[in-house]
Order: C-alpha cells, then sequence, then structure tokens
C-alpha cells in the first residue's frame, strides 16, 4: 500500500508538467476556450493525487512511525516522478499523449462534442523568433529548477525530517508551506507566463523541453540529497 503514496506523488508532478504539453499540442481556433476548460481539468486532477499522497504520508508518520519506510517512500516518489517524465521528452509520445488526453477527456465530460484538433500546427520560423539573450535564457532555467526544488521538497521532504525534530512538527509544517510557495511563484510569475507567450507567438518547444528537463532533474537530485541525509 506504501507504494500508492508514491505512485501518487509522481502521477500529480506528471500532470503538472504535461499540462504544458497539452497546451502546445492540442489547439482548435473555433473551441480554444473549450479545449482550454479540458486542459484545466486534467490539471487540477493532480491535487486529487497530492490529497492522496499527503494523508498517506502522514498516517505512515503518525501512527506507523516507521523512518525508514517514510524515507523509502519518499524516494519512489522521486523516482516515480522521473520514470513518468521521461517519455514526455519524446516529442511522438508527448503528441499523441496531448491528443488521446483531450479526446478522452471530450468523451467523458463533453459528451463527445465535435472538435477539430490542429495536430500539425505550424510554427513560425526560427529567423522570425524574437531573439533571447544568454541571461534571459540562463534565468528562466534557474527558475524552473529553483521552482520545482522548493515545490518537491516543501511537500515530500517534511515527513521524514519530522522524526529529526520531532517537538518542531508545527514549525516544519509552517517552513515547508513557505518553501512551497516560493515554487509556486516563481511558477506563476515567470515560468508559466513565458511559456504561453512563447506558445502564442508559435513556439513553445525548447521552453517545454527545458522545463521537462528541469523536472527531471530537480527530482534526480533529490533523490541524491534523501541519500545523502540518510549518510549524515
Amino acid at each position: 500500500m506504501y507504494l500508492l503514496a508514491a505512485i501518487a506523488y509522481g502521477f500529480s508532478i506528471f500532470i503538472d508538467v504535461a499540462t504544458y504539453h497539452l497546451k502546445f499540442h492540442v489547439h482548435d481556433v473555433k473551441n480554444l476556450r473549450y479545449l482550454f476548460s479540458l486542459i484545466n481539468v486534467f490539471q487540477f486532477s493532480a491535487r486529487a493525487f497530492v490529497l492522496v499522497f499527503i494523508p498517506m504520508m502522514a498516517y505512515y508518520t503518525e501512527t506507523v512511525k516507521d523512518m525508514e519506510l517514510v524515507w523509502l517512500i519518499t524516494i519512489y516518489s522521486h523516482v516515480f516522478v522521473i520514470l513518468l517524465l521521461i517519455p514526455l521528452l519524446n516529442k511522438k509520445f508527448s503528441n499523441k499523449f496531448s491528443i488521446e488526453i483531450i479526446m478522452l477527456l471530450n468523451r467523458v465530460l463533453g459528451k463527445n462534442k465535435k472538435i477539430n484538433l490542429i495536430k500539425n500546427l505550424k510554427l513560425n520560423k526560427l529567423e522570425d523568433m524574437p531573439k533571447e539573450s544568454l541571461m534571459s535564457k540562463m534565468l528562466f532555467s534557474i527558475s524552473i529548477f529553483v521552482s520545482g526544488f522548493f515545490f518537491s521538497v516543501g511537500i515530500t521532504f517534511i515527513y521524514y525530517l519530522s522524526f529529526w525534530y520531532p517537538e518542531k512538527s508545527l514549525t516544519l509544517v509552517s517552513y515547508s508551506q513557505i518553501i512551497n510557495m516560493i515554487g509556486s511563484l516563481l511558477l506563476i510569475l515567470f515560468i508559466d507566463p513565458k511559456i504561453m507567450s512563447s506558445i502564442d507567438i508559435g513556439g513553445g518547444q525548447k521552453e517545454i523541453n527545458v522545463l521537462t528537463r528541469s523536472r527531471i532533474f530537480v527530482h534526480i537530485v533529490l533523490i541524491m540529497l534523501l541519500f545523502l541525509i540518510l549518510w549524515w
């Protein structure tokens, strides 16, 4: 059963990242708002998986009180994220997945409303795209990494660290919320507008690839950090 918590967390992060792939691949000028409503349903479904992860982690932390098991679940959570995100780096999989998800949501929620997906959207030529400075690219990449790192640390590390500081569990909860907030703010203020504006002008592929790779790298770093904490 404990693997369910790890799988739920993995799907939560996968959905958050896959949402950008949907926005990039799925287009229909006549049903733009309807498509975005379906995408929003998909995006918010990630919260349902978090609501599975958090109670289960709280149970194993406060009731079972198994420090090694909580550490193992945390490791598995980040491993599942990596395994789920890697396929999104494949353009064919990303495109097919995006279309299949939209068609499934349309059948379930829209009573199979007729939508005409533009599967091969013509993108602007590279020379027509605005040039970005190296500093701008670096800041964007750093923002993505920091956002993902803070968001994941704020959610997953608190349960393991609470064994080290049991008398400060409420303080740790407050700190984790602050860390989580920083990650979310970076995503909302700097990352999401950048990706959305790139998609609007016919780009976005590079930014989404950076986002996906960065999220994978974040969880590799977190796994390494968990091993360092264990050995320490």
